[in-house]
């Protein structure tokens, strides 16, 4: 197994593990494309040279939790994971696989922080 992989599997393993707080209400929930929930939406202008944590940082109270993959995002605006939900993000309506603070934006993206169900 290559070390991408342990790396994956053990930052999947503790964003599971370390998540917190109550499931929203399903009533208020929209569908995303892709089938799965979202009930928050944040939209922010991407800005040149700033990475998609450090942008979301800028208006909004984040929590996040550095793990060998890189920064996982716990909580914005007091909204914690859990439940099945959890923070996020796509850029240009791109779901990213790079952690956050990896992930660097330029003036003209639109960067999108979801809370999204994940399975049932």
């Amino acid at each position: 197994m290559n070390l991408f992989k342990v790396c994956f599997i053990i930052s999947t393993a503790l964003l599971l593990t370390a998540c917190g707080g109550d499931q929203p209400d399903p009533e208020t929930a929209k569908t995303a494309p892709d089938g799965f929930s979202d009930s928050l939406v944040i939209e922010l202008a991407g800005a040149d040279s700033v990475t998609v944590l450090d942008l979301v940082r800028e208006s909004h109270q984040v929590a996040y939790r550095t793990t060998l993959s890189g920064a996982f995002v716990t909580a914005i605006d007091s909204v914690e994971n859990g439940g099945g939900y959890f923070w996020v993000y796509t850029v240009n309506d791109i779901q990213v696989s790079l952690a956050c603070n990896d992930c660097f934006t330029s003036d003209d993206d639109r960067v999108k922080w979801h809370f999204r169900k994940f399975g049932e």
